[in-house]
Order: C-alpha cells, then structure tokens, then sequence
C-alpha cells in the first residue's frame, strides 16, 4: 500500500473545473450546495490519509469521488465527526476479507468474503473504486455513505446502530421508529415477502442504520414516501440546527 498526498496538508485545493467533473458522475449530490460539498470535502482530502492497496493507482478525482461522497452525510454536522479513523484504502474493485464469527454454542468460525466496502471500528475505511463510482446515482445504493455511516454510529462507542444524537431528539421517539421498521423488516423476511429494504439490513441494527443512510442520501424522496418516520429521524439528524460533538 502507499499514500496518495505524502505529507499531510492543512488545505487540498480543487480545482473548478476538476470539482464539477467529478460532481457531475453523482446525481444524488446535485441537491447539496457545490461550495459547501468542496469545502468538507477539501478537508477530507487533508486530514484523512489515502491508501492505494493491490497494485491500484488511483488519481485526484477518484480520491476526490470518495471524498465528496463522504462529506454529504456529515456537510451539516462537521469532519469531527469522522475523529474515529483516520485512513481510507483504495481497492481497484471488490477484495476479499477475512471473517471471524462466533455461532450461538461460541465456537468461532473463519472465512473469507468479498466485499465492496469495510469500516473497521476506529478505522480504517475500506472501498472498492468502481463501487464508489457506481454509488450516488439516485438509485438508492451508496456504499461510501454506507461505510460512513458505521463511523458516525461508533461515535458514541460500539457500532449499534444509535449514533450519539443531537441534543433536541428524542431517543425514545429514535429508538421507536427504528424499532417498528428492523420489526417489519424481519417479518417480511420470515414470510418470504419481497422486503421495501435491502434485506442485508436486517444483519444488525449496524447494518439497519447504515443501509437507511445510503437511501436517505440517494434516494430521499422514496424514503420521504415509504419510510416517512424513518425519513424524519433521519433528517432530524443528517441536517440539524446543533451538533452535540
């Protein structure tokens, strides 16, 4: 692996032209402010560490795709609240992870996955390249914002799916809705219905609040339609008045 921008710099100038063409590959952005996007993002590119892992050579607007994907969810909110890691690394495409997992008896299994994605408690983030460039496009998956979203969930502590919230929510009213709606995903599940969530959602409540949060970025108006509770909370928290970080 090797960094993309050598010694850490205070600032990442983009260029105009270089920030709309790769804004332009991401129509699920369209609806942010660009100066407001360039600016996290600007920020991203200078305090986070970029990795290039087996044999890829990323260049700027690829580093910058990811960085502009990952400034959406937190444009309102800060770059403190990505404080828990430090480091992306950059596959060319899906790679393979190794697992560990205990089955109910407490026996511990070994494996191997392949994935498009990976957030490690406290870091780092792990993404596939052509997975990022097919993110964003309103058609309601976002693997960088998926990824983020487990960083923002370990906030507070474990990955949980309860991020710490903002000072004017309700944690009852948050764990209500988000309770009825992982209930009402299992049972489509157990029916063998065709569920309204991508049924990887159903894996943990981690997984519930970071699959939401890709659709609440690239698919609001759906979200807004068919989850409108779920939709609210999250917007109460995606694009608050007050941050409590």
């Amino acid at each position: 692996m090797k960094g993309l921008f050598g010694k850490r710099r205070a600032t990442v100038d983009i260029a105009p032209n270089v920030l709309q063409r790769v804004l332009d590959r991401f129509p699920a952005l369209a609806a942010e402010s660009s100066s407001a996007l360039a600016e996290t993002a600007s920020e991203l590119l200078a305090s986070k560490t970029f990795l290039s892992a087996d044999g890829f050579e990323p260049d700027l607007d690829d580093c910058l795709a990811v960085a502009l994907l990952a400034a959406q969810p937190i444009v309102q909110l800060g770059t403190h609240w990505y404080r828990g890691f430090q480091t992306f690394i950059l596959y060319p495409g899906e790679f393979v992870a190794d697992l560990q997992e205990m089955d109910e008896f407490g026996l511990v299994h070994e494996g191997e996955e392949v994935r498009a994605g990976e957030a490690w408690a406290h870091g780092p983030v792990v993404l596939a390249m052509d997975e990022v460039w097919a993110s964003g496009q309103g058609e309601g998956y976002n693997v960088v914002a998926h990824e983020l979203a487990h960083q923002i969930d370990q906030a507070n502590g474990d990955m949980d799916g309860f991020p710490p919230l903002h000072r004017d929510m309700d944690r009852a009213r948050w764990t209500d809705v988000f309770s009825q709606a992982w209930q009402r995903l299992n049972a489509q599940l157990d029916q063998g219905l065709e569920p309204d969530l991508d049924p990887y959602a159903a894996e943990s409540p981690a997984e519930f609040f970071a699959v939401v949060t890709e659709l609440y970025f690239d698919v609001p108006d759906w979200m807004a339609e068919v989850h409108p509770a779920l939709h609210q909370q999250l917007q109460r928290f995606y694009r608050p008045d007050i941050s409590p970080l």
